[in-house]
């Protein structure tokens, strides 16, 4: 990530620019906003989750933003979208066109573009952009493909999707150094090497405090390794994660039915029956007295499924663009690799596959 063409040609911000993120600037420095403003971001359709994360992209100040999305304005996105209109769905034709101009309007300093779609040569579109984003991509074939060209050509991708009450985040950075600093505590010293399968500290250096030389603060690298898509499909395992018992108690029924809609073909009337979850909870290996209720499966494909919910989407929308602008900018540690959100318990596990 630190080797993309585009971040590293980091150009001056002018005064303008400084004076409107003056507050974020003060949070993770000038150097941070100009990585940000020298990004190029490539989000795929706007639909409820697309809105909320191009809201907060554009506010931040990264580059460039190009949206891709074919879909015509129907009566649906007037309940997740604010840059559609009662107007706009009476005139019809493509949502991106109608919500473009109100996007400028957030920051015109951000460069806007709008596609239906991408060209033939997928590799080559995509290795024009810093960090890919995936909405309402339900086919797991169209992930996997994406994703693995995303991964090639060492260029982050974060997938996302809403179910009615309940969400998900998957996220491949592909290899990520994050740098966090923190005091230290007394003698204590953080220790290098392995914090989890997936993450590891792989340097700790100490640094007095400017103006109190009592003081002294530890920065921590830490490197993240990333899965592909298809890989954490394959070998998923939630007994391979320190959850306590009490986590474990909390984990939402919805975690295997989200799984069932990723790992099988929608296509099958079967997917998300209770005899695929009860199979999809087995290979996700989670403990003997984790159940979901006929109750819950049968709402959720009749009342959830598929279904964008803008509370839901606000907040898997501000998760997703919140570790953009992280990743893209302050460079502390981002989230890896899998999140579920629960709307009905507000709980957010990881999942660190």
């Amino acid at each position: 990530m630190g080797d993309k063409k585009n971040i590293m040609n980091n150009t001056e911000l002018t005064k303008d620019e400084i004076e409107l993120y003056d507050r974020q600037i003060r949070l993770w420095g000038i150097s941070a906003q100009q990585r940000m403003r020298s990004s190029k971001v490539l989000l795929f359709n706007l639909g409820g989750l697309g809105t909320e994360i191009t809201k907060n992209l554009v506010l931040s100040g990264i580059g460039h933003l190009t949206i891709v999305d074919d879909h015509d304005i129907v009566d649906e996105d007037l309940d997740t979208q604010f840059f559609l209109s009662l107007e706009d769905l009476a005139i019809g034709g493509k949502r991106v066109d109608k919500a473009k101009h109100r996007i400028q309007d957030m920051n015109p300093r951000v460069k806007i573009d709008v596609k239906y779609n991408l060209l033939e040569n997928l590799e080559k579109e995509l290795s024009q952009y810093d960090l890919v984003i995936l909405t309402e991509v339900n086919d797991k074939l169209d992930i996997i493909q994406i994703n693995e060209i995303t991964h090639s050509l060492n260029i982050p991708l974060y997938v996302c999707g809403c179910h009615g009450l309940y969400g998900y985040i998957f996220v491949d950075l592909i290899k990520f150094d994050s740098k966090d600093e923190k005091l230290k505590n007394g003698n204590f010293s953080t220790k290098l090497g392995k914090l989890s399968n997936n993450r590891e500290v792989i340097e700790v250096t100490d640094k007095i405090d400017d103006l109190d030389p009592t003081k002294i603060f530890e920065k921590i690298v830490t490197r993240n390794y990333y899965k592909t898509f298809q890989q954490v499909l394959q070998t998923a395992r939630v007994s391979d994660i320190s959850f306590t018992k009490k986590q474990m108690k909390r984990l939402t029924p919805a975690a295997p039915v989200i799984f069932a809609s990723l790992f099988d073909d929608r296509s099958q009337k079967d997917f998300l029956s209770m005899a695929n979850i009860c199979k999809i909870i087995k290979k996700l290996n989670l403990p003997q007295e984790y159940t979901v209720s006929k109750e819950f499966l049968d709402n959720f494909k009749n009342n959830q499924l598929n279904l964008e919910f803008s509370p839901v989407c606000a907040v898997i929308g501000g998760a997703v663009a919140q570790d953009v602008i992280n990743i893209l900018g302050k460079r502390e540690s981002p989230l890896n690799n899998f999140i579920i959100f629960d709307g009905t318990t507000l709980e957010m596990p990881i999942f660190e596959f």
